[in-house]
């Protein structure tokens, strides 16, 4: 009987403390979920504390084949938010037929998918504006690779939610840019390595590695620099940027800008491959440093 009743005790405590690990908030967020057109779809979502009415959203989404869990680790954006005071959210990706996370972009081989992700985040989106009673006119996205597709994805088919983007090393596929007709301006900012070995620099139009053709980095920011009537470009001195540690030639910045709008496009383009973390940008806070000029 008493060894029963610790084992009973023993399991029960275990219960609590997995109830109380997914149910809290804590240096790993807040894992929940929300069902949308039949599916179950988990998120992370972060709330530094101190929280104040009508904050600001940043959406952060994985790249292929990663999680939630993963980008929240390693984009520092935990961080960022803690400073700052603004709520973060990692959506999780499904699986497709390889067994592989995804978020729904439209690439060659998901093409069967009905996985519907541009309304899952939309709904996502609509629920923690009303749980948190966050700021409806200051919701942003990065995310990584796939996730950066899918920041351009949501920056086409989304601004009507979505204040600005900032994708990292993504691209467009080329079925998007033909389709892409945002309701108004919408700032970009982006970062790309020339050595990208995942998302070419220099796009994929011949589709030889079979994800959909899809263009070079340069003729992506001239889309969304003829979308917002961008006039010209500033070069931005590196060396003396807030989130640039250890200036050289490794990296290089444009900045377009208007003087009839207050949308901007920024690209920074590296000599690295395919990464979120560069160890001459501090991504994350240059991110919230572009946002933070659409917070008004």
């Amino acid at each position: 009987m008493k060894r029963t009743f610790i084992i009973a005790f023993i399991a029960t405590a275990i219960i609590a403390l997995w109830f109380f690990n997914s149910n809290s908030n804590s240096d790993e967020g807040l894992q929940q979920s929300i069902v949308h057109n039949g599916l179950s779809r988990d998120y992370i979502v972060y709330v530094p504390e101190n929280l104040p009415n009508d904050a600001t959203l940043v959406v952060v989404s994985h790249g292929y084949t990663s999680s939630a869990q993963t980008i929240m680790s390693y984009s520092g954006m935990n961080k960022v938010a803690d400073k700052e005071k603004f709520l973060v959210v990692y959506p999780q990706g499904t699986k497709d037929i390889r067994g592989n996370n995804f978020f729904n972009v439209g690439y060659d081989f998901h093409a069967s998918s009905k996985v519907d992700d541009l309304g899952f985040i939309k709904a996502l989106v609509t629920k923690l504006i009303d749980e948190y009673e966050l700021n409806s006119n200051h919701i942003f996205a990065t995310g990584m690779s796939n996730g950066g597709d899918l920041s351009y994805f949501l920056a086409c088919y989304a601004s009507d939610m979505f204040r600005a983007v900032a994708p990292i090393a993504g691209t467009m596929m080329q079925t998007t840019v033909d389709t892409c007709k945002p309701e108004g301006a919408m700032p970009i900012f982006a970062v790309h390595g020339k050595a990208d070995n995942v998302t070419y620099f220099d796009g994929d139009m011949a589709n030889k590695d079979e994800w959909g053709p899809y263009p070079g980095i340069p003729a992506v920011i001239e889309h969304w620099v003829d979308l917002n009537a961008l006039e010209y470009t500033k070069e931005l001195d590196l060396q003396n940027a807030p989130n640039f540690n250890d200036y050289d030639e490794a990296v290089s910045f444009q900045r377009y800008i208007s003087g009839n709008s207050d949308s901007e496009v920024w690209l920074y383009v590296h000599t690295g491959e395919h990464n979120w973390s560069l160890e001459e940008l501090d991504t994350s806070s240059e991110i919230w440093n572009f946002f933070k000029k659409y917070i008004n």
